[in-house]
């Protein structure tokens, strides 16, 4: 019966880490990819020679075998934790997390020179890594993103693998004493380095394919705008520029013949305006989605907005001045449209604008409420299409897209006569509350 060679397996583990690392270093230099896709191949390249290291025990000094091979094992896994994070969460590990290495690599030391004790250092490890492979896992299964389900579930269940199999040796281990070392030809010894095997591979293909799926997304976005904007161009432009001529054509006939050419001239300045804004749109959502989603104060945004409109005596108070949102640069437009649609259509009897939040199982609700006239019903169900509104009809449907890049959903909830409340739903992962506000 064939017997596995557990030096030969890391020999396997080494090669495949190598060339996987590798894989993924020549595809961020040749492609668009995301933050954490480097950092996940500089922790497959750690693991690789890290193995190398266990397959040379015997062979160099304890101190790169043992004390070295088991500090970059545990260095690679915080990283390629810290890797997840950024890919998903667009947050890093916290520096301190790195400090852990310094009573990791004592330990080791202490059951390599004073207590020589494989199975003690086996232990050690399981009780670091698992618990860091399990946290790894569940930051997929917090992502809002049906499009990318299977392979996020498929991405966990490659990252939890290895760390289940390696608590079930460490169990046999102590539960039946042996003479176990690095080599041991046991079950679960063998399993476990066979699932690191299988989870390294499966683990950095659905990393992969998520980014390029990601990369997809964002693509097929870009040519929705392009036409949105040839559109635009095209059509609502051409559309404001024709009645502008006929207006013009009319100020020359009437001269000032009743007052009428001060009434034209106040239409034409008004077409004017639309175009300008519908030009302003177009700069602002071509831009849209370029820049990389970022981690947004919501008080200092709502400030920012605020400052740019004629707030008069309105009075403005958001609840939690500690809150930020991941999002896109231009998530300022986004409360600047809300505040100027409740000041241009609250009514004079508009007094206070409120922004609160609560959390959900699904996210964090963000509700924004003015006490002004409200919306209509009929109103409601069109309020975020392109060309719906009083104004241009623009403002509400780039902030919906502006949101939606971070998976933020928006939905008015008022009620007619009761003002406006617009309701935004941040899925988990993309709020946090900083000690900084």
């Amino acid at each position: 019966m064939w017997t596995p060679d557990i030096r030969t397996i890391f020999l396997v583990i080494f090669l495949i880490n190598a060339f996987l690392a590798l894989m993924l270093f020549f595809c961020y230099k040749s492609q668009k990819t995301y933050d954490g896709f480097a950092i996940w191949a500089s922790s497959l390249l750690l693991q690789s020679f890290a193995y190398l290291l266990f397959f040379l025990r015997g062979e160099v000094p304890a101190l790169l075998s043992i004390l070295a091979a088991n500090t970059l094992t545990v260095l690679g896994i915080m990283i390629r934790i810290d890797a997840i994070r950024r890919f998903f969460w667009s947050r890093t590990l916290p520096e301190w997390h790195y400090l852990l290495l310094l009573p990791v690599l004592g330990s080791f030391a202490y059951f390599t020179y004073v207590a020589d004790s494989m199975v003690l250092r086996a232990a050690l490890s399981t009780l670091f890594i698992v618990p860091v492979l399990i946290v790894a896992a569940i930051v997929p299964l917090r992502v809002q993103d049906a499009g990318t389900r299977m392979i996020r579930y498929l991405f966990s269940a490659s990252l939890a693998l290895p760390g289940i199999v390696l608590s079930l040796r460490i169990i046999a281990w102590l539960i039946v004493p042996a003479e176990y070392s690095l080599f041991s030809t046991d079950l679960f010894n063998t399993a476990f380095f066979i699932a690191a095997i299988i989870g390294d591979i499966l683990a950095t293909g659905c990393f992969l394919m998520l980014n390029m799926l990601r990369l997809h997304k964002e693509l097929t976005q870009a040519n929705e705008k392009l036409g949105l904007l040839s559109s635009i161009t095209r059509h609502d432009i051409s559309n404001q520029l024709v009645a502008l001529a006929g207006f013009l054509e009319l100020s020359k006939q009437c001269g000032d013949r009743e007052g009428h050419g001060q009434e034209l001239i106040e239409k034409e300045m008004k077409i004017v305006n639309t175009i300008t804004h519908q030009i302003q749109f177009t700069g602002d959502y071509e831009r849209m989605g370029v820049p990389e989603p970022e981690w947004q104060n919501v008080g200092a945004t709502v400030r920012k907005a605020a400052a740019a409109l004629p707030v008069r005596n309105i009075g403005i108070r958001v609840e939690r001045q500690d809150l930020e949102v991941l999002a896109d640069p231009l998530f300022f437009k986004v409360f600047y449209n809300l505040l100027d649609n409740s000041l241009r259509y609250g009514g004079a009897g508009m007094k206070n604008i409120k922004l609160t939040s609560r959390e959900t199982p699904d996210g964090l609700l963000l509700v924004y409420e003015d006490d002004g006239t409200g919306i209509a019903d009929a109103d409601r169900k069109r309020l975020f299409d392109r060309g719906f509104g009083k104004h241009t009809g623009l403002g509400l449907f780039l902030s919906r897209e502006v949101l939606a890049i971070t998976g933020i959903t928006i939905a008015e909830r008022g009620e007619p006569g009761n003002g406006a409340c617009f309701e935004m739903l941040v899925p988990n992962g993309a709020y946090r509350f900083s000690t900084m506000a």
